[in-house]
């Protein structure tokens, strides 16, 4: 049986703008890392399984609802569902923030919601629930033949079935039901009941996905489970269909081990059924954060001074800088890869808090007190700890990927030995401050954290920003027998000014030398940025 990601709804700081039109890469923090979390691990090909939400957006849009303010909430359509929010000024870290809609049952029954208790009223969907969209008519089951079989305004319940009883109910165009006993050659059986609702629930699907995490991802039941004839790449397959208000479960025999239980395409269905047919040239990938994407420009464009100064000092300089407000990218030797020595405890702490997430619990006490021991004094003994217990550089490896940060490369030797470029660090920086990355309360916690680093250790990127601005940074530094190599990286927060910042040096010929540096340059740049 394959395996499902629960859909867990992790979010991050919306943004302030929510306003956006069909067909704009409309980028949400707390849609991104929803989508980020379930399913970019398929996205980058480390998982093979279906999708949870799918590929791309296929519509960003605002749509009326009116507990929302202004009457209007924003909302991604994909594939598989509707990501939503409500209420943007709700708690970010509620698992409810961002919510999926009821499609199924608005389908089914025609009824629109526009609020809390406020519908329109449309004729039932004649989307094709399964199989091809473009399937012509009486050739296929519609959400509206689902309609009198379907439990939409809890008019009458199924009686409850023996756990076990095979499933030999057929489904017709239409909406005719009949029983056919060859179906019980597929080893479809009925494994629970909903007694809020009065629906059994296949054992299939039950298998996939454990009871609460059914009802939290596609809610109740809405029909029985049927089988139905429905065409598959223009080719008629049997196909068992249930409807659950937010999503539809199918499994089809004749799939691959692994792809036999799958999401329907509810929330292309629903797109289509409330705005015909979609462009797909209004199509986008989500990104775990749109700064990934950004167009880099030379630093001297910038900075001209700054890019002297890396052009002119003893050994060699990677240097990035990530404008938050205006999404200017700039580097310098950006892309040149460097030892990370003591910054890779930037990203050890960050996958912590991501596995804390995925876990849906909160950070231990001991995991809290290795992180800020190896933030706050550059601790190497912690970061060991902690780098063993997420399985090394393949667990942390895995969540860079995940998250966007391609080349940087996690050593099976020790974190220190692993390496990076100047804008894979600028941008993990900039994830971090948009928190798109972390829910919240994470991201907050990570930045005072290295907002508190010991103040011996805070020189680098903080040279030439005034003393009140925020700084949060780690630095990295370690002799070899070439030299010192000297990193420094950090989020800026000063006179209006914000911005992600990594600067790396190797060899210097002293580690004062490859401080010097780092300061020159970073001075360089803090008045260059608006």
């Amino acid at each position: 049986m394959r395996r499902f990601v629960p859909l867990i709804i992790v979010i991050a700081i919306l943004c302030p703008t929510l306003a956006h039109s069909a067909g704009s890469a409309a980028m949400i923090p707390a849609f991104e890392r929803t989508w980020s979390h379930d399913d970019a691990t398929v996205a980058d090909g480390e998982e093979q399984r279906s999708w949870t939400w799918g590929p791309d957006v296929l519509r960003s849009a605002s749509e009326p609802y009116i507990q929302s303010p202004g009457g209007q909430r924003q909302v991604w359509y994909l594939d598989k569902a509707r990501m939503e929010i409500t209420h943007p000024d709700a708690d970010p870290d509620n698992d409810w923030y961002v919510t999926s809609g009821l499609l199924v049952r608005e389908l089914i029954s025609g009824k629109m919601q526009i609020g809390d208790t406020d519908y329109e009223t449309w004729q039932p969907s004649a989307v094709p629930i399964a199989g091809d969209l473009d399937a012509a008519p009486g050739t296929t089951i519609t959400y509206g033949d689902m309609r009198p079989l379907a439990t939409v305004n809890s008019e009458w319940r199924a009686p409850k079935a023996a756990s076990g009883a095979p499933v030999i109910d057929v489904v017709a165009p239409g909406g005719a039901v009949t029983q056919n006993v060859h179906y019980a050659v597929f080893g479809a059986k009925l494994g629970g009941y909903d007694d809020v609702v009065g629906h059994n629930i296949a054992a299939f699907f039950l298998d996939a996905l454990p009871t609460d995490t059914l009802l939290y991802v596609a809610g109740r039941p809405l029909t029985e489970p049927y089988w139905a004839q429905v065409p598959v790449a223009h080719q008629q397959r049997d196909v068992l269909v249930q409807a659950f208000e937010r999503r539809v479960l199918t499994y089809t025999p004749t799939n691959p081990d692994g792809w036999k239980v799958e999401w329907g395409n509810v929330g292309r269905q629903y797109a289509q059924w409330r705005y015909g047919r979609l462009d797909a040239g209004d199509a986008f990938a989500p990104n775990a954060t749109v700064d990934a994407s950004a167009a880099v420009h030379d630093l001297r464009e910038v900075a001209p001074a700054a890019a002297d100064i890396a052009a002119s000092r003893q050994g060699l300089v990677g240097a990035a800088v990530y404008d938050t407000d205006s999404g200017a990218f700039y580097s310098f030797q950006g892309r040149k890869s460097f030892t990370m020595y003591s910054i890779a405890k930037v990203p050890i702490m960050l996958a912590i808090l991501d596995r804390a997430v995925r876990e849906q619990r909160r950070v231990t006490t001991s995991e809290q007190n290795l992180i800020e021991s190896m933030i706050h004094v550059s601790d190497n003994d912690a970061a060991s700890a902690l780098y063993s217990d997420i399985g090394g550089a393949a667990g942390v490896g895995r969540y860079l990927r995940r998250i966007g940060i391609m080349n940087t490369q996690m050593s099976d030797y020790g974190w220190g030995a692993s390496t990076t470029t100047a804008q894979d660090m600028t941008r993990l920086m900039a994830k971090l401050g948009s928190c798109t990355i972390l829910v919240p309360r994470l991201c907050r916690y990570a930045l005072d954290t290295m907002r508190s680093v010991v103040d011996s250790q805070r020189w680098g990127v903080s040279a030439g920003v005034p003393g009140d601005g925020s700084v949060a940074l780690k630095n990295g530094w370690y002799p070899d027998d070439s030299g010192w190599g000297i990193n420094s990286i950090g989020l800026i927060s000063s006179e209006g000014k914000h911005y992600a910042i990594a600067i790396l040096t190797y060899p210097n010929p002293s580690m004062g030398y490859g401080i010097d540096t780092i300061q020159k340059i970073s001075a360089a740049i803090y008045p260059t940025l608006h």
